[in-house]
């Protein structure tokens, strides 16, 4: 083993390039996010972001799945965000943490939300909580990534 091969194995870092993955591959996966809902525009930066991030070289047979989970939770995100002409209040809302609803009151209003967990993990997973897809994608990549390692 030459001395790149035993820093990759060491490291635990898997490079190389990707198979193809599209735009047309993602909405075959997932019909709900039609075009309506997200222009190919916005969508083929996710899908790039996504080829960047996920490499089948750590993900082997679960590499489309990762792909899938990686844009849908982007563009999740991303749809939650204000559109074209949002007013000031819109964009500050979508500015703040989400948390989990601890509380509720019917009569004049009142809503209590626990951001800990969101604010607490930043070192960790932080906003893939934020969406199914990201939780689903974030426990595979703990599974994927976490294998043994032994440095000499």
């Amino acid at each position: 083993m030459n001395v790149q091969n035993a820093r990759m194995v060491a490291s635990n870092i898997r490079d190389g390039e990707n198979p193809a993955y599209t735009v047309a591959d993602f909405r075959a996966a997932m019909p709900g996010f039609s075009v309506e809902i997200i222009g190919d525009d916005i969508l083929q930066g996710y899908v790039e972001m996504a080829h960047n991030s996920v490499k089948e070289a750590r993900w082997h047979s679960l590499w489309k799945e990762g792909m899938r989970l990686y844009i849908a939770h982007f563009v999740t995100l991303y749809l939650n965000t204000p559109g074209e002409g949002a007013s000031r209040g819109d964009l500050l809302k979508a500015g703040q943490s989400q948390g989990m609803v601890t509380s509720k009151t019917v009569g004049p209003v009142s809503v209590g939300l626990d951001v800990s967990q969101v604010n607490s993990d930043l070192t960790g997973w932080a906003a893939w909580k934020q969406t199914t897809y990201g939780t689903q994608f974030a426990t595979l990549a703990k599974m994927l990534g976490k294998g043994g390692m032994y440095v000499w």
